[in-house]
């Protein structure tokens, strides 16, 4: 059907008015025309829009018609069938399901058509959010894109969360917990990343029932009853990002048994194959950490010895004994890992306080590796105090460690100092360096020999009265001096100075993309 034709129809169905509806095989014609050029393709789209709802009997053949459009080869088309189906979803909420459908499918495509079909949805999303919210989740349900599927969600939990509604936004954040609830039993990794922080910052994640729930979702995920593959990547990224959500979780009514049980039993005695993989020291280190943090959070365990053991022989591993000579020259040692393990191992212990004091030489050995390592320490600590005073130029990768430096070797020293009790104990409370907010270390002024302004000097002679003009000058008339105690007093005056310091396994899947899915249509 030509252009001009095609006006006719149009302007038959305007002047019908009330009557429109009875002019069916003009609609029809008006499908036609969907197939037709250019002008023809966007002309049809318009006329099929704005009388949609009056002709039901022929709503599926026009449904199909704009779907056909929203796949042509001119990106100008499609976007102005995406911009018609919200108008044909107003009046004919029946299609909503279908309608979102479609929408949901274009998510996939890129720049302004993305945020056409995006804007699309929103706009549905407006009159109508529940439907909506349950719509995307029962298409992403079903579909098998998993490029698609992901876009989807992070849809709904980025864009549609933020966009207002004349609706308790309340009922619409339950309705989206208890979908996402839903689809985590079936996720995979991708989408698992998306819909899990979203939980676990929700109203959901922060009840009891919640965050034990959304745990026991983590833990499957993770795998807990099986052994650790350690030679593949893919399950130590796994270990590593569901231990971190974890860890958002965990409270005294939480508690982190289950996580420390398996990163201990399992993780820890393939200690050293870890070494094989990738980046091994950063991925060794994401591990500790994860541990001391997992081990904060740990309740009364079934048989603590054996997690003891684990953290106590992967401990001396990273604290060595003292040299057999007079070497002075200090170690390479990681001063961040050994806080972790000492902070796990000082967690742990405190349930099996005998560990440490069943074998006299293991205590001995253990003592002498920790007093060999306290004055690395304090060497280490005396080399960073030089480079902060002397301001010495370090490079900008090593700039944090200094940052955090004074903090860790504060932790080892007050963990240490319990241990050399006799017998140990386990009482110090400390918060851990990568938890805590760094404060630069500023440089002392009377170190750091730089040649400094000369002030006028306090005097208390006939000589100082130019001073004395000066000063009153510059900081008032009524400036009242000192006046240092004389008599029987000034010589008795005993001032101290004090310090302060004192102290799916494997790997994940690939992702596909394909064709505007049409098995909605009837």
């Amino acid at each position: 059907m030509d252009l001009g034709k095609l006006y006719e129809k149009y302007n038959i169905l305007i002047d019908a008015k009330n009557n429109v509806s009875e002019h069916v095989q003009d609609f029809a014609d008006a499908i036609e025309g969907a197939r037709g050029g250019e002008k023809e393709k966007k002309l049809s789209t318009q006329i099929l829009s704005k009388f949609f709802k009056h002709f039901p009997s022929l709503q599926i053949k026009a449904l199909n018609a704009i779907l056909d459009l929203c796949e042509d080869d001119d990106s100008m088309i499609r976007i102005c069938a995406m911009k018609a189906l919200p108008l044909m979803c107003k009046d004919s909420q029946e299609h909503l399901n279908k309608i979102i459908y479609i929408l949901a499918q274009l998510l996939q495509l890129e720049d302004q058509e993305y945020n056409i079909a995006a804007s699309s949805i929103k706009s549905i999303y407006r009159d109508f959010p529940q439907q909506v919210i349950k719509a995307l989740y029962l298409f992403i349900q079903n579909s098998t894109d998993v490029n698609v599927r992901e876009k989807c969600i992070s849809f709904i939990l980025k864009t549609l969360l933020t966009t207002p509604v004349n609706v308790n936004k309340d009922e619409i954040e339950d309705t989206i917990i208890d979908e996402s609830k839903k689809l985590l039993t079936y996720a995979n990794p991708e989408e698992f990343i998306i819909i899990m922080p979203y939980l676990i910052s929700s109203k959901y994640g922060k009840t009891l029932s919640g965050a034990n729930n959304l745990l026991e979702i983590i833990a499957e995920q993770m795998d807990l009853d099986q052994e650790f593959e350690h030679e593949e990547i893919g399950s130590i990224e796994k270990l590593i990002m569901c231990t971190k959500y974890a860890i958002n979780l965990f409270s005294p009514k939480c508690e982190s048994n289950k996580f420390l049980v398996y990163i201990c039993d399992h993780v820890l005695p393939q200690w050293c194959n870890l070494y094989n993989v990738q980046n091994s020291k950063d991925v060794q280190l994401q591990i500790l950490k994860l541990l001391a943090e997992v081990s904060l959070h740990c309740g009364k365990l079934e048989n603590p010895s054996l997690q003891v053991a684990s953290i106590f022989n992967l401990l001396k591993l990273y604290m060595p004994p003292p040299p057999d000579t007079d070497d002075t020259t200090l170690p390479s040692v990681d001063f961040t890992a050994v806080e972790c393990l000492l902070f796990s191992f000082h967690r742990i212990a405190r349930q099996c306080s005998d560990f440490l004091t069943q074998d006299p030489e293991v205590l001995r050995d253990f003592r002498a590796r920790l007093l060999y390592f306290s004055r690395c320490a304090q060497g280490c600590k005396k080399v960073l105090n030089h480079t902060i005073v002397s301001r010495v130029t370090v490079q900008s990768k090593d700039v944090e460690k200094m940052k955090m430096a004074p903090s860790i070797l504060e932790n080892i020293r007050a963990l240490i100092k319990d241990l050399f009790y006799t017998p140990p104990i386990y009482k110090v409370s400390i918060t851990l360096s990568f938890l805590k907010k760094i404060v630069t270390p500023e440089p002392s002024v009377a170190k750091t020999g730089v040649t400094m302004k000369r002030h006028i000097p306090i005097t208390f002679d006939g000589d100082s009265n130019k001073g004395m003009k000066q000063l009153k000058n510059s900081r008032g008339d009524n400036l009242r001096l000192y006046q240092p105690p004389s008599g029987k007093f000034s010589n008795n005056s005993n001032f101290q100075s004090y310090d302060r310091s004192g102290r799916g396994r494997g790997g994940f899947r690939g992702r596909g993309r394909g064709h505007l899915n049409r098995n909605w249509r009837n």
